[in-house]
């Protein structure tokens, strides 16, 4: 082989070593970055930086500090005291709410509210801004066995509770004792008036959807022991039990007895859903009676 031979074979290898090391080294940039990553201008800089895409959980902004302020409002009664406590004979404490009105100045005349069988102090709550509204303190009351007050429902020591409530709102400061009177509903109504029967101080009394006799507690009797004070009692036609005790009931309580029959057969709080003018009508009522 001759010399000019020889140097051409080893220009060949040296080309091909150096044409096998380059490849290589071009590849990365156009493999490496996925698509979803890669720029979107493939005309950009190799310098510019990739936006990258924050996990799930993160934030790009700041939360802003509360301020700790509340928020207005414009709820024209004050709650002066929830789960106040009054304590029975047999050591159980029967929790209430106490709403009082913004005016005027105290003492207002008073309302103890009585919820229904299984029910509690919060189904009266619209209707206890209705009444600190008008002027009225209100007591809305977990009755033994319900709501926070917790026990058991033992009948026969209901009339000794309320008589211990009443003591305790009729005596409280803000309160005219004098001036104040009990509502109740359904089961709640039997109590309120067997309270007005023994509580001569009692100056009126509104039944909801009342019976002849609710486990036990009976009306007709108490009735009686009630007048000749003033009574509103108020049912539902299609209630058919209720309906029929309101009416009996009206007739033993004479002239200062008013009867409200409503259509349907809504039930104790439950006609305050279906009968817009219900409050209103038990506000007027003890307006007539309780304020000066």
């Amino acid at each position: 082989m001759s010399r000019g031979n020889c140097v051409c074979i080893v220009l060949l290898c040296a080309v091909a070593v150096l044409t096998g090391c380059s490849v290589p080294a071009a590849a990365p940039a156009s493999t490496t970055l996925p698509s979803e990553t890669r720029s979107p201008d493939p005309t950009a800089a190799p310098t510019e930086t990739l936006t990258a895409t924050l996990p799930p959980t993160a934030t790009t902004t700041p939360v802003p500090a509360s301020t700790g302020t509340p928020a207005p409002t414009s709820t024209p009664w004050s709650l002066l005291e929830d789960g106040v406590t009054v304590q029975t004979a047999d050591g159980l404490e029967l929790v209430g709410t106490f709403y009082a009105p913004q005016q005027p100045a105290p003492p207002w005349p008073g309302v103890i509210l009585l919820h229904m069988v299984y029910g509690s102090r919060q189904d009266w709550q619209e209707f206890a801004v209705d009444l600190t509204d008008a002027g009225y303190a209100v007591l809305a009351l977990d009755m033994r066995g319900h709501g926070d007050s917790g026990g058991s429902l033992e009948w026969d020591k209901f009339e000794d509770d309320l008589l211990r409530v009443w003591a305790y709102f009729a005596s409280h400061p803000d309160v005219d004792g004098d001036r104040s009177g009990v509502v109740g509903a359904s089961i709640g109504a039997n109590i309120a008036l067997l309270l007005g029967a023994s509580q001569q101080d009692a100056a009126a009394v509104v039944l909801l959807s009342p019976g002849l006799d609710y486990y036990g507690v009976t009306t007709s009797d108490t009735l009686e022991a009630y007048a000749p004070r003033p009574v509103l009692i108020v049912a539902s036609e299609e209630d058919s039990y209720s309906a029929q005790s309101s009416r009996q009931l009206s007739e033993l309580a004479g002239g200062e007895a008013h009867l409200e029959m409503y259509p349907g057969g809504a039930h104790g709080t439950v006609m305050f859903d279906r009968q817009p003018d219900l409050a209103g009508l038990i506000v007027d009522w003890l307006d007539s009676y309780l304020q000066p």
